[in-house]
């Protein structure tokens, strides 16, 4: 197999784009379900796809918006927390739920269904920063109130929102932060 330096060189430098650094115009959808087909290639035991995303555009950021509010008072969010909130769903050009989607399996463990619907939002996150796109992965209150996922995905009792990919066009790329050295986190069995 050919070493692919490009690839190498990605990974060995890839952070992500700040929220606060995201802007539009954000990709066409044509783009977007590429970046996503490609992002799909990810570990899937048993080929059970316990996952689909939702993609949040303008045309249906309001809605969205809306419940972030509505949600967010009922369960007294910080009034700081939530204008941040609404904004970056206004600001940001696209927004992708990855929701995780257990199928019952005697063969494939729940958790290894997990571990792929994460494995699935860092290879979308990634794929739009290959393709050249300000990306960002978060997750916070929105993705672990269930209410808020219910009525904001129609998930179903086995479903929770795995993290929300936030895309859009960048400026800088920010400065790296520290990062843990390999020999300080390996050892040998």
């Amino acid at each position: 197999m050919e070493k692919n330096e490009n690839a190498k060189k990605f990974f060995a430098n890839r952070r992500s784009i700040s929220v606060k650094g995201l802007k539009g115009p954000g990709p066409e959808l044509g783009d977007t379900f590429k970046i996503i087909q490609s992002g799909l290639r990810v570990p899937d035991h048993g080929k059970l796809e316990p996952w689909r995303a939702i993609l949040i555009s303008e045309k249906s950021k309001y809605k969205f918006i809306d419940i972030i509010d509505r949600r967010g008072k009922e369960i007294f969010i910080d009034p700081g927390k939530l204008e941040k909130n609404k904004r970056n769903a206004l600001d940001i050009p696209l927004i992708i739920a990855i929701i995780c989607s257990p199928k019952e399996s005697s063969k494939i463990p729940e958790i290894e269904q997990i571990l792929s619907a994460g494995a699935l939002c860092l290879n979308v996150l990634n794929n739009f920063l290959v393709c050249g796109w300000g990306a960002n992965w978060l997750t916070g209150w929105m993705a672990h109130d269930r209410k808020f996922g219910e009525e904001a995905f129609n998930l179903v009792e086995t479903e929770f929102v795995a993290g929300f990919i936030y895309v859009g066009t960048y400026d800088e790329t920010p400065p790296d932060r520290p990062r843990p050295k390999a020999e300080d986190k390996v050892t040998w069995f």
